[in-house]
């Protein structure tokens, strides 16, 4: 009997590879509280907001899985963060076939471009924001 399985995880993968193209930012799936967080902008959220397994059997091993992501970009200017939303959006657009020792990227879609996202208004950042899906596979063993 094949080993199940074992679906990676996408939204750590997306971070892996954000960050690795991206090194001038912040990368993370949780973002810090109050000041913390103007120390660390340019930051880059990724939050999985759904997506489905395409699972054809447990020991599959064309099983894949398909997150959406909401991804917000902190920066001090409304400027700022609109152009590191498209440096976003330009590093998306590379991520098929790059893969991480959790999986390989398949694909990628775009579902909203880049948009403000306002934050409150006596903040001393901005946000702007898209969602972005992706396909993932699981890795795949050597032979």
């Amino acid at each position: 009997m094949s080993a199940p399985v074992v679906l990676p995880d996408g939204k750590q993968i997306a971070i892996t590879l954000l960050a690795a193209d991206l090194p001038d930012v912040h990368v993370t799936g949780q973002l810090p509280e109050g000041k913390a967080l103007n120390a660390v902008l340019p930051a880059v959220r990724v939050l999985r907001i759904g997506g489905v397994a395409d699972v054809r059997g447990w020991a599959d091993p064309a099983s894949r899985d398909n997150p959406r992501f909401s991804i917000d970009c902190y920066d001090t200017s409304d400027d700022k963060a609109m152009h590191l939303a498209r440096r976003v959006c330009a590093a998306w657009e590379l991520l098929p076939g790059k893969a991480t020792a959790d999986g390989s990227v398949v694909a990628i879609s775009q579902e909203t471009g880049p948009q403000d996202r306002p934050e409150d208004p006596n903040a001393d950042l901005w946000r702007v924001g898209m969602t972005l899906g992706m396909s993932v596979s699981p890795p795949r063993p050597i032979s």
